[in-house]
């Protein structure tokens, strides 16, 4: 089968592109092992980056590793503290979009990423003082990924950072985050569900599935209509498709009837519609997690 490539194709002009998770991880090894010094890792939300980077790094289900993991809300004082801590230590900065949009974190984070052996940070403030034992000033050979949604060279710190860094831009497939969330996905049911539409689902995320295992724990019997919703950016689409599990309407003139009031669209785009999309019978039973190869039924 094919799925239609997502939309998020902006990238910097001398990016990587990267489309399997096997090649990410084997560029991401390269950094845990300190053969990369500055890596800027960039992708659409919801397909694993970080996880990733954690799973290279060894601290996806060991949290005493030690290396630095900052989120985007960190404080300018608390970054620098941490970063004396760990110096030396690999560092990962995650969502620089929110990192950057402080000034005090650029004045920490452009030193940090040069791509000299030593880097050389410092806290020109009497807040210092107030810590026992951290200095104004102090040296680090910490190595550093940098994990962003989206890029955007909006000044000269960004553009600087675009220079140095080498730059992984992950776009995997529909199908290739279907088969990695195999790996750690146990609700068959919500799998196969979402499999089934694959090919209708333009930017597949990982989240979809944990939002269809919680709709489907709570007892609801219409999740697999609420996931459409969710999932399927064309609204006469996921209305069709959600019309085909609504077990209200038991024949296709009732369908029809439901369909315009809705949509305000005609019969004839229903049947259109109706002929694109998995049919009840086609979408349980046909795809598992632990199938090594993946039988998909949605034709495009």
């Amino acid at each position: 089968m094919t799925t239609k490539p997502n939309t998020f194709t902006q990238h910097p002009r001398d990016a990587i592109v990267i489309s399997s998770y096997h090649d990410l991880a084997c560029y991401l090894l390269k950094f845990a092992q300190g053969c990369l010094d500055l890596v800027l890792l960039l992708g659409r939300p919801g397909i694993g980056k970080t996880e990733a980077v954690k799973t290279a790094l060894g601290i996806e289900h060991d949290s005493s590793r030690h290396v630095l993991y900052v989120e985007g809300h960190a404080q300018p004082f608390g970054l620098y503290q941490e970063l004396w801590h760990y110096r030396d230590c690999p560092v990962v900065l995650d969502d620089l979009d929110r990192l950057y949009a402080n000034p005090d974190c650029i004045r920490i984070l452009k030193p940090l990423c040069n791509t000299t052996q030593r880097k050389r940070i410092n806290w020109l403030s009497n807040a210092v003082l107030n810590v026992p034992g951290l200095p104004i000033e102090f040296t680090t050979t910490s190595n550093v990924i940098l994990i962003a949604n989206e890029w955007k060279t909006i000044n000269n710190n960004i553009r600087a950072l675009e220079d140095r860094a080498i730059i992984l831009w992950f776009n995997p497939s529909t199908i290739e985050i279907h088969r990695k969330t195999a790996e750690w996905f146990n609700d068959e049911m919500v799998y196969q569900f979402i499999g089934s539409y694959l090919a209708h689902i333009p930017n597949l995320s990982m989240r979809y599935y944990d939002k269809g295992k919680r709709l489907r724990d709570t007892g609801l019997l219409d999740w697999p209509k609420s996931l459409l919703q969710m999932m399927l950016p064309d609204r006469s689409l996921a209305v069709v498709a959600g019309l085909q599990l609504d077990p209200r309407f038991t024949s296709d003139t009732q369908r029809v009837q439901q369909f315009m009031l809705e949509t305000g669209k005609s019969r004839a785009t229903y049947y259109r519609i109706k002929s694109r999309i998995p049919q009840p019978t086609q979408r349980l039973g046909t795809v598992t997690p632990q199938s090594p190869i993946l039988r998909l039924v949605a034709d495009d």
